[in-house]
């Protein structure tokens, strides 16, 4: 039987457990990791965008105040509640690299590679006015590359090719060397499916 990404977490569950999990979490580890207090809530930069969250009703919106989407919702969660003090790797590694990933990795290539070059990586022009959209910066790889601020401690970056008379366009991310210290696997697969979502112009 072929491997198929982990099952998806069940998100109602998945969040509210993220939530309980950062009544206990200190203010200080919180503006560590990126983000600021402001009354009740905790403002936190997300690539373009500084959602706010509140913790003990376990919502996160954005700055205009819409109800960002389940999966942002348990990410933005999840990334508040990293106990530990990563330092910040840079982004030198796939998704196969993980010890976890390794036996899905055939499946992430098709919905997050293969994904972002029919949609946003389709041609340079369409990716570079979704990463420009979303607050990346051009990096160095490929035919273009951009560093994308998942979050405040989180860096990836896109590495695309252009497509030529034998191959189609194809692309790479890149995850932090120490992704593993902030999500885990599952995590990465919404991260991953999430960022190019948001190239592709749709919303939080």
């Amino acid at each position: 039987m072929k491997p198929e990404i982990p099952p998806p977490q069940d998100l109602h569950d998945a969040t509210e457990k993220a939530a309980n999990a950062l009544t206990d979490q200190s203010a200080e580890q919180m503006v560590w990791l990126g983000a600021e207090q402001v009354g009740e809530r905790w403002r936190l930069p997300v690539l373009n965008d500084t959602l706010e969250v509140d913790i003990a009703a376990g919502e996160v919106t954005t700055s205009s105040g819409e109800a960002v989407r389940p999966a942002w919702r348990l990410l933005a969660l999840h990334y508040l509640g990293v106990r530990g003090r990563p330092q910040g790797g840079q982004p030198k590694i796939v998704f196969a690299d993980l010890a976890g990933g390794r036996p899905y990795a055939g499946v992430y290539q098709q919905r997050v590679n293969k994904r972002l070059c029919g949609t946003a990586g389709r041609d340079l022009p369409t990716l570079t006015a979704g990463a420009e959209a979303i607050g990346t910066s051009k990096a160095e790889g490929g035919d273009a590359a951009f560093d994308i601020r998942a979050f405040p401690r989180i860096l990836t970056r896109l590495i695309w090719y252009a497509a030529d008379d034998e191959f189609s366009a194809s692309a790479t991310l890149l995850l932090p060397v120490d992704i593993e210290e902030f999500f885990c696997v599952e995590d990465v697969v919404v991260l991953s499916e999430s960022i190019v979502s948001r190239l592709s112009g749709h919303a939080f």
